[in-house]
């Protein structure tokens, strides 16, 4: 999928604003991507979700988080309304240790975007209706040019945000949970289960033995799994996530360039240079 235009964070993000909430109705839109995060709330119609090279069908009560630079598009939509939460990169990162920690949160916005844009089998959260009447109570604290907008609600709002992701984080991982007891997907279940260890051990020496370990699975059948889910290889996938980190690291500007190689998992720095020229990583 071509991208057609680009959207950055200094025009999207006016006054300080780490947030933005809003929706959009009869909502249609090209291939674009951004440098900010952004949560897609289906509230009603239908349509198609393009990511990257994924498609699928949505409806009201779909939910799913878009990463910086990830291509994406709605077509053949139909009355479709969309709620929009753009969160600055920083937003997000600053809290990045303590939302690690809570259940779901890193299949809420690493890995199930990851899987979609592969176009392997959806796994992206709904809600049900009666959950979707509890968030739509939820967004009026949120809502862009509501009563609560404006500077003096800023904490509030922030607050709200975050109150919003650690719910529809431990609904999805509640939601792959039954999943799993139902025996539905169960390969795909087993993958998550890997992809979540290596993203909270990626600074870690990581083998596709550890990972077989973890998912109870051969050698041969855990390989072929993965790249049927990520379309690629472990080690690549591995690699990949490691230099998004040290982009993120290097951003910051808290650790040279040395510091972060070791950081992130690489042998040294030039073993880092390598991997994200190979990548086409940028700091």
């Amino acid at each position: 999928m071509d991208v057609q235009f680009h959207c950055d964070e200094q025009h999207n993000f006016l006054n300080g604003a780490s947030v933005r909430a809003f929706a959009y109705e009869n909502y249609s839109i090209d291939p674009h991507n951004h440098d900010f995060y952004e949560v897609n709330i289906v509230l009603a119609g239908s349509g198609i979700h393009c990511i990257e090279q994924g498609e699928f069908s949505v409806s009201a009560g779909d939910v799913f988080v878009l990463p910086p630079m990830v291509t994406h598009a709605y077509r053949n939509t139909k009355d479709l309304t969309v709620y929009h939460i753009l969160i600055k990169k920083d937003f997000l990162w600053s809290n990045r240790e303590e939302s690690h920690s809570v259940k779901g949160f890193i299949q809420l916005t690493e890995i199930e975007p990851v899987l979609r844009s592969n176009a392997s089998s959806a796994c992206f959260l709904h809600l049900t209706a009666s959950q979707m009447m509890e968030l739509k109570r939820e967004l009026s604290w949120i809502d862009e040019g509501g009563k609560y907008d404006g500077f003096a609600h800023t904490m509030m709002r922030y607050h709200t945000v975050w109150k919003l992701l650690y719910w529809f984080s431990g609904l999805l991982d509640a939601q792959n949970q039954a999943r799993e007891v139902s025996g539905k997907n169960h390969y795909q279940t087993a993958m998550l289960t890997a992809l979540e260890y290596i993203h909270q051990n990626y600074s870690d020496k990581i083998t596709v033995d550890t990972l077989c370990n973890l998912t109870y699975m051969s050698r041969s059948s855990f390989l072929r799994h993965f790249y049927n889910v990520c379309g690629k290889s472990p080690a690549v996938y591995l690699n990949e996530y490691r230099c998004g980190r040290a982009v993120e690291l290097l951003q910051k500007g808290e650790h040279s360039k040395t510091e972060v190689a070791h950081l992130c998992g690489f042998y040294d720095l030039s073993h880092m240079e390598r991997m994200m020229k190979k990548f086409g990583t940028r700091d």
